[in-house]
């Protein structure tokens, strides 16, 4: 297996970004946060994510220039509208903002709605743990859907994923776990490689359960399981509705507006 510097990478990101019309400062974060997302081992969330990235930079869906409009605020509550701005450099910025605010007042949120794929959750933890802050970062996309509700067979939500990082004594504490038990980048991964989970992860078009990831791609479709499968997945679905609530909510962007 060849092996790359982190570096490197992370240099070769950044400049097909900026080929792509991403604005210098965004490229470099964006490039960051991927190769991060790789290096903690998150490898469906890391350059894999390259690709499909500047293909929404070529198609428009991605804007590379621009900053985010702040709709409301506070001293330590903010809502953004982020424009369809880089996610990794919005919730970068997000973060460091928060962290700010919450260093003087003790606590700070922002919400960002219309913001474009954030890439691995938990690659934005270190940078705000190491100032010996508690950090969480919560995600949902109320453009898609995936998961179906516990006993249900229609895509509702999406995995919902939630991060959290804390200092320890020995560095870090981190937690990156979706509500699901798997994702939509794991189950395509599998597809192409011609692989099955060891597992059920899935339930097919008719509510069956299933190991099969090509069961998510038929028509009519199947869902991921919520986390918790078939024994318990009414818990895993109803901490997915808690973060629905805490970020398309607290944005005001949700389902009912049928963003795109």
């Amino acid at each position: 297996m060849t092996r790359y510097a982190a570096a490197a990478l992370t240099g070769f990101a950044a400049a097909l970004f900026e080929a792509g019309g991403m604005e210098p400062s965004k490229a470099a974060t964006v490039a960051e946060v991927l190769v991060e997302g790789d290096l903690m081992g998150h490898d469906t969330h890391g350059l894999a994510l390259l690709p499909p990235y500047l293909d929404g930079l070529a198609s428009g869906d991605m804007l590379g220039q621009g900053e985010p409009e702040v709709l409301s605020g506070t001293p330590v509550v903010e809502t953004w509208d982020g424009r369809k701005l880089p996610g990794p450099w919005l919730v970068r910025q997000a973060g460091d903002l928060a962290s700010a605010r919450a260093a003087t007042f003790g606590l700070a949120a922002v919400s960002i709605r219309r913001c474009h794929h954030i890439g691995c959750l938990a690659a934005y933890l270190p940078r705000v743990v190491e100032r010996g802050q508690v950090m969480q970062v919560w995600s949902s996309d109320p453009a898609t859907a995936s998961v179906a509700p516990w006993g249900g067979t229609r895509r509702v939500i999406t995995p919902n994923p939630l991060a959290a990082g804390w200092p320890g004594k020995d560095g870090p504490v981190m937690i990156d776990v979706s509500m699901s038990i798997t994702t939509n980048g794991m189950t395509a991964r599998r597809r192409g490689e011609g692989t099955q989970f060891p597992f059920d992860a899935l339930l097919d078009a008719d509510g069956v359960p299933t190991a099969d990831p090509n069961a998510f791609f038929t028509d009519p479709a199947g869902t991921l399981l919520p986390l918790g499968g078939m024994a318990a997945g009414h818990k895993g679905f109803g901490l997915g509705l808690l973060v629905e609530a805490l970020t398309s909510g607290l944005s005001g962007q949700g389902r009912a507006e049928n963003p795109g």
